[in-house]
């Protein structure tokens, strides 16, 4: 997912940046209407990626004691913080970078 997000940041044909997160910087008043609705699309994704978590952990594929919430959370967060570096100028090289220092922080690759 994370090499996924820096091969769409950094392609020419595609915006540097990912809307939803761009938009809740710009748009931090909580009362209102696209701030909501941006916060519940995070938060889905977040579910999503963490109900993969949870079958993952199911099947063996992490070990049983990964937390499925933090890790959804941690994927979020850098996918967020690629898509701003990138926007800022950072390359592919440099984004690929960010991307295999996450995974060594993640209990994916034990």
């Amino acid at each position: 997912m994370m090499h996924g997000v820096v091969y769409l940041v950094t392609n020419p044909d595609n915006p540097s940046s990912c809307l939803v997160a761009q938009s809740l910087l710009a748009c931090a008043d909580p009362d209102d209407p696209l701030h909501q609705e941006l916060v519940e699309r995070r938060a889905a994704d977040e579910l999503a990626i963490r109900d993969r978590f949870e079958r993952a952990v199911s099947e063996g594929d992490l070990p049983p004691d990964a937390d499925p919430t933090a890790l959804a959370r941690f994927v979020l967060t850098v996918n967020f913080g690629l898509s701003g570096q990138a926007a800022s100028g950072a390359s592919r090289t440099e984004l690929l970078q960010v991307v295999q220092t996450a995974l060594k922080a993640c209990p994916i690759l034990d």
